[in-house]
């Protein structure tokens, strides 16, 4: 009769054991999935921001540059040709340092979901750790 009592204990004390653990993965998972909205979140942001800065940009030089070589046009009318000639010249280099400057902030690597993975790695070794048997 003991030692029914004591597997009855050892019964009753594994379903609140196992009880904790589903409850201790699912806290992981729901910190995990909250890790993860918020990286997706700042990379959405950081896409809009460079979008919203190369079309800017590039409405706001085109724009106020042919303002610019209209009037420089109508002021050396004689001499259109070059005026014309040369502001085509500074649009073109403009518009190359431009593309530039955007290829180099596309080429930095996103952080996009690095910081999950990296907790997810500490996550399986803290529970590869805990399973080795001790010896």
């Amino acid at each position: 009769m003991t030692q029914s009592t004591g597997g009855e204990e050892r019964r009753v004390g594994l379903f609140p054991a196992m009880k904790g653990m589903v409850a201790t993965v699912i806290a992981i998972g729901k910190t995990r999935a909250e890790l993860l909205i918020a990286e997706l979140e700042e990379e959405k942001f950081r896409l809009m921001s460079l979008w919203s800065k190369a079309i800017g940009a590039a409405f706001l030089l085109a724009v106020g540059l042919i303002m610019a070589v209209f009037c420089l046009a109508l002021a050396f009318w004689d001499q259109r040709v070059m005026v014309f000639g040369l502001f085509a010249a500074f649009f073109i280099a403009g518009g190359l340092i431009l593309v530039a400057s955007l290829k180099k902030q596309a080429s930095q690597p996103s952080q996009l979901l690095k910081t999950s993975l990296a907790e997810l790695e500490a996550d399986i070794a803290q529970l590869r750790r805990s399973v080795k048997p001790t010896e």
